[in-house]
């Protein structure tokens, strides 16, 4: 199955919560190896969307909010 994923408008409002609640930022040094990897999982989420808003914006599929 090679079909391509495609995902609704997404909104810059929801992008931009979820950027404050998983901000981009570097490891605490307490955090251990398990938690480093779990918070770059979440931050890759984060900017994957917003990668697809950007090229949802340059395809005129939304328009900004």
């Amino acid at each position: 199955m090679n079909e391509e994923l495609v995902l609704p408008t997404l909104s810059k409002d929801l992008i931009d919560k979820l950027d404050k609640l998983y901000p981009d930022k570097c490891p605490l040094l307490t955090d251990d190896d398990r938690m480093v990897w779990f918070k770059v999982g979440q931050r890759s989420v984060i900017n994957y969307l917003q990668q697809i808003y950007d090229e949802q914006l340059q395809d005129n599929i939304i328009t900004k909010d």
